[in-house]
């Protein structure tokens, strides 16, 4: 008797383990509904009319502007309409529109008609009561947009929208965390997908001054700008890109943290832009074969590789070879820790930089040039006010921002951003990314210079234009056909 006893215990015990384990099952699994009901209204789905440049198989391997359609997502932060999403989800964009999500209760009340099967209701339930026929379309404008970090702020006209506030951002982000990924995956809209934080920290490439959140929640094309979110709900990242050689899903997406989301943001809806500070320097990873091939004292961190002539960081002392180990006190040992230093310094004081040359360790207090990336890297295109016809190029004004940033030996000239469809056979030799640097001589700083001359060439004389490419310069030496000129369509775009 005593033994069966101890066997309905047993068993009594195993069956209440069990109805815990189901409890707790259901429990997250209800939890998740709440969930998906409160934010699915703050995420929307952004429709994008844009021009795209589509690589070539000619051996100049140009690029052409076709009109094409692009699908992404967004969340709102405030409710008066403002909404964040990813740069290169509205990049060279004709028309943005945001197609609300409508609110949902998951309830199913009212969603069956009465009489019809049983079935139906559980195909419905939890079902956007509004077919995407008769959700709310609505224009967008963007506020700003910062390619470095690929973070744009859209404003659409409305009010009292429900959000994910960018302010109320959960503790950082840990390995093994539960997360959730919502937004329009392959145009599917309102899409939530379940994973964990796969890794914190991470950057791509060792020279990419950006770390993201790596997660295997299903992140596919049009999941960009939707939000990466904890269980609570809280935004910590916007989800950017995933690495597949499938085009689809491998468990392996990136968001960027929303620390960094929320300074940008910051930035975006005050100034428009995002202000951030130089010195004149090119930096790198350090390596190990790096640190043994150039006899550096240490195989981490990050070095100087250029000082730009003239600048504030060649007045400083700073040299090529010198390894940055902080900057204004903040210890610095990989690329992105410097570059989010120098986002976040104050341009109207000296930049405190600490030094390895050799077995010496210098101080230097270096002048800070602020820049407004304004125009984010300024390689958006518009095909009227850039497009030069007898060169068969779209272009834009070489400045120091985008020198900078791309890496260009010059500070003017015009940047090749696309050729156009139907002048591959311009005989121009021009290719995207080449800088235009003068023409038969004279040098060309502007958009307004080069259709000025151009204009001023009679028949049958050549054209030597002096260009820019991948850090050489050469002459192409061509005869253009003449045209009338071009002066008046400049539009003040240059």
């Amino acid at each position: 008797m005593q033994r069966f006893l101890i066997v309905l215990c047993l068993a009594a015990s195993a069956q209440a383990a069990a109805d815990q384990k189901t409890n707790a099952l259901a429990d997250f699994s209800g939890s998740l509904e709440r969930l998906a009901a409160t934010v699915a209204p703050a995420v929307v789905q952004v429709q994008v009319s844009a021009w795209c440049a589509s690589d070539s198989a000619n051996p100049e391997n140009a690029a052409f502007l076709t009109s094409c359609r692009v699908v992404g997502s967004g969340v709102i932060v405030d409710p008066s309409g403002y909404i964040i999403t990813n740069e290169h989800v509205v990049r060279n964009a004709r028309r943005i529109r945001v197609m609300l999500t409508p609110k949902s209760d998951h309830s199913g009340d009212g969603l069956a008609p009465v009489g019809k099967p049983e079935v139906l209701d559980a195909v419905v339930v939890g079902a956007n009561r509004e077919p995407i026929g008769k959700r709310p379309v609505l224009d967008a404008a963007v506020v700003g947009a910062n390619r470095a970090t690929d973070i744009a702020l859209l404003k659409i006209e409305a009010s009292g929208l429900s959000t994910i506030p960018v302010h109320q951002i959960g503790r950082a982000p840990h390995q093994g965390q539960v997360v959730l990924a919502v937004g329009s995956p392959e145009g599917l809209d309102n899409t939530m997908t379940i994973g964990i934080v796969s890794a914190v920290g991470r950057q791509p490439h060792p020279d990419f001054p950006m770390l993201y959140i790596q997660t295997d929640a299903a992140i596919n094309s049009g999941n960009s700008g939707g939000p990466l979110l904890n269980v609570q709900g809280e935004l910590i990242g916007i989800n950017t890109f995933m690495l597949s050689e499938s085009g689809h899903n491998q468990g392996l997406g990136f968001a960027v943290p929303a620390a960094v989301v929320r300074y940008v943001y910051e930035q975006l809806r005050t100034h428009g832009f995002v202000r951030y500070s130089l010195v004149g320097v090119q930096v790198q990873t350090v390596t190990p074969a790096l640190a043994q091939g150039l006899g550096l004292s240490r195989g981490y961190g990050v070095m100087i590789s250029d000082v730009l002539p003239g600048s504030p960081a060649e007045a400083s002392g700073l040299r090529p070879r010198d390894i940055i180990t902080s900057v204004d006190g903040a210890s610095i040992s990989a690329l992105p820790y410097y570059a989010a230093m120098m986002y976040l310094h104050d341009p109207a004081v000296p930049v405190a930089v600490t030094a390895l040359r050799g077995d010496q360790t210098l101080q230097f207090q270096v002048p800070a040039l602020a820049v407004d990336d304004q125009d984010y890297r300024d390689t958006s295109i518009d095909p009227q006010g850039s497009l030069i016809p007898a060169l068969g190029i779209f272009g834009k004004t070489v400045n120091y921002t985008l020198a900078r940033q791309i890496g260009l030996r010059s500070n003017t000239g015009i940047y090749v951003v696309a050729t156009s469809a139907g002048n591959e056979d311009s005989g121009t030799g021009l290719a995207p990314g080449d800088v235009i640097a003068s023409l038969n001589g004279m040098p060309i700083l502007s958009m307004q210079e080069l259709r000025g001359a151009l204009g001023e060439l009679t028949g049958g004389k050549p054209a030597v234009v002096q260009i820019e490419r991948r850090g050489r310069f050469l002459y192409i030496e061509r005869e253009l056909e003449q045209r009338p000129p071009e002066s008046g369509t400049d539009r003040g775009r240059g």
